[in-house]
């Protein structure tokens, strides 16, 4: 046989040894596997020899468009892909071409980072998960790109009763919502199930059923504060179900005890009554009164109460029945109440509505910092997204997320760790979204010789962003104090410039603009009496960790800016120090 020939046969079966077949999938609209004539999408995916896939998936219209590509699956189901199993990064896309959703999946395939956007190239909204539970920040978002809610969970659980809820200017509100979908109590109301005269339960998807049997009153309330000194709204829907029609039940509020409250009652027979007490005292707004508003017997009502700066309104079915003057009361609680008699109500819901100050502050700030566990900072070692680091920034991190300024707009993205080197504390990360566009250059120069004691050294960072300095780039300067570190330790210079928590995993640069080392550590103050001993890892460090990388990274060799002034140099180098910020 000739030998060109003998070749080319070796290297097709060894190619299909190292990758397997390639096989094209076709699903319907709902990813259901189906006929290639009764198709919407097809996938082109390869698999070895034991059915599993191999390298990254592609998903496409029927008519030829992209529309996914995954980076890596565990397992494919070709007759229902909603049972298929994704790792790494996964993108798609709507016919036009524009990014549809970016979600990221974990070694095991559990989601811990998903994204949708609007086909104008809006964000829609971004959740977070752990061990697929929502964990963390759940934004939503309007068309316009403004944000129209956020919620926080830990574990599947809000952190909080309220979320916050904007309108398309800005203008925001914490929002309480209870519809009883779940038979967990999960806000917690005391249910009463074996007194004789009072029953409460919680019915999945229905409500919260109250029975009495007693001519005294019958409350479910919880605690749900509300700020006097800002406009809200409460409430409910109502269903009748059986009983005394000339009683009343409805919303009770600002209860602290039976001397104390406020109440908004309707009756089976179309009456209502506004009023409470304080300090004992009754106080009635309206005694029974008659509305043709009020849906008789055994229908439906809604209820609301509205408060605007120093007057109260109150509504049945969407129509106003009645208006008074504001006054304050003394306690928090907010619920439902029978005034007497036997009879059984279902609460369907319970919506309390709260104006929060600083309306744009809010609306512009929901992704704050307060929901992120630590900071630290890090710096692109190379143009194409690769960031360096502490390790103890990242170590425990389950999300990762970096920010930094590029032609003076704010830019954050997702990032992965790509190596770690725990005994000299350096990672390397990678930006984890296609957004990411990669540098022309980086405007520095990297250097790997020792540098010596006296020598003039700066480092930017951002110390104590989450909580006391804010998220602006910080300058520190000083000199190397030693070539060595704690206990003669090689790996790293004695630094007298000024650092902070948060500074570690930042650049350290001579004043020439060379990068030769990264901020790390410093002495605690509170067990040693020192002033400005700080500690910086040295470049030679990180770039034996780069050397071991897979991808060869094209460290930054740029002497262009050294000699310009130390201020210029400063404003230049911020753009590629990053703040990261973990879960």
């Amino acid at each position: 046989m000739n030998k060109a020939i003998l070749t080319l046969i070796l290297s097709l079966l060894i190619s299909q040894i190292s990758y397997g077949q390639e096989e094209r999938i076709y699903y319907d609209n709902d990813w259901k596997g189906c006929t290639k004539y009764n198709a919407n999408f097809y996938r082109i995916c390869t698999f070895d020899d034991n059915e599993n896939p191999v390298g990254e998936i592609r998903d496409y219209f029927i008519t030829g468009e992209l529309q996914s590509k995954m980076e890596k699956a565990l397992y494919i189901n070709r007759a229902d892909d909603s049972k298929s199993i994704f790792v790494g990064l996964s993108i798609g896309y709507y016919k036009n071409g524009a990014k549809q959703f970016e979600n990221i999946y974990n070694s095991k395939g559990e989601p811990t980072l998903m994204k949708s956007y609007f086909e104008n190239g809006n964000i829609k909204n971004h959740i977070s998960y752990k061990n697929r539970k929502y964990d963390g920040d759940y934004i939503t978002y309007y068309e316009s790109g403004k944000v129209y809610r956020k919620f926080n969970f830990n574990n599947g659980q809000m952190t909080s009763k309220f979320f916050i809820e904007c309108d398309e200017f800005g203008k925001c509100q914490n929002i309480f919502y209870e519809n009883f979908n779940s038979n967990e109590n999960l806000n917690k109301w005391s249910l009463i199930t074996k007194e004789k005269n009072y029953k409460s339960e919680i019915i999945a998807n229905k409500g919260l059923l109250m029975e009495t049997n007693s001519e005294n009153g019958f409350r479910q309330t919880i605690n749900i504060p509300l700020d006097l000194k800002n406009n809200f709204s409460i409430e409910t829907i109502i269903d009748f179900k059986r009983g005394e029609i000339n009683s009343g039940h409805g919303l009770i509020w600002g209860f602290k005890d039976w001397d104390n409250y406020n109440y908004f009652y309707i009756s089976p027979n179309g009456y209502y009554k506004i009023g409470g007490k304080s300090e004992g005292i009754n106080i009635e707004t309206a005694k029974w009164t008659k509305s043709y508003k009020i849906n008789q017997n055994k229908k439906r009502n809604q209820l609301k109460i509205l408060r605007v700066s120093d007057k109260l309104y109150y509504s049945i079915n969407g129509s106003l029945i009645k208006s008074d003057d504001f006054y304050s009361f003394r306690g928090n609680y907010i619920g439902f109440s029978i005034n007497s008699g036997e009879k059984e109500v279902l609460f369907e819901n319970l919506i309390v509505k709260q104006d929060v100050d600083n309306f744009n502050e809010t609306a512009n700030n929901l992704d704050n910092n307060s929901n992120w566990k630590g900071n630290g900072t890090g710096f692109f070692i190379d143009k194409n997204g690769y960031i360096a680091t502490n390790y103890h920034v990242i170590k425990d991190a389950n999300e990762i997320q970096i920010e930094f300024i590029r032609n003076g707009v704010k830019k954050s993205y997702p990032a992965k760790v790509i190596q770690s080197d725990k005994q000299n504390d350096i990672s390397i990360l990678k930006i984890n979204s296609s957004d990411f566009k990669s540098f022309t250059k980086l405007p520095y120069n990297f250097k790997t010789n020792i540098s010596d004691v006296g020598s003039n050294v700066f480092a930017l960072g951002y110390p104590l962003a989450l909580s006391l300095m804010g998220t602006e780039i910080k300058f520190t300067d000083g000199k190397i104090s030693s070539k060595t570190g704690i206990q003669g330790d090689i790996t790293s210079y004695q630094i007298s410039v000024p650092i902070q928590p948060g500074n570690s995993g930042g650049p350290l640069f001579d004043f020439d603009g060379n990068l030769i080392g990264i901020t790390s550590s410093g002495v605690n103050r509170k067990l040693d009496i020192t002033e400005n001993v700080n500690y910086a890892i040295k470049s030679s460090y990180l770039k034996n960790l780069v050397d071991v990388l897979d991808y060869k990274l094209l460290l930054p060799n740029d002497n262009s800016i050294s000699n310009f002034t130390l201020t210029e140099k400063i404003k230049i180098l911020s753009d590629y120090v990053v703040l990261i910020k973990i879960k």
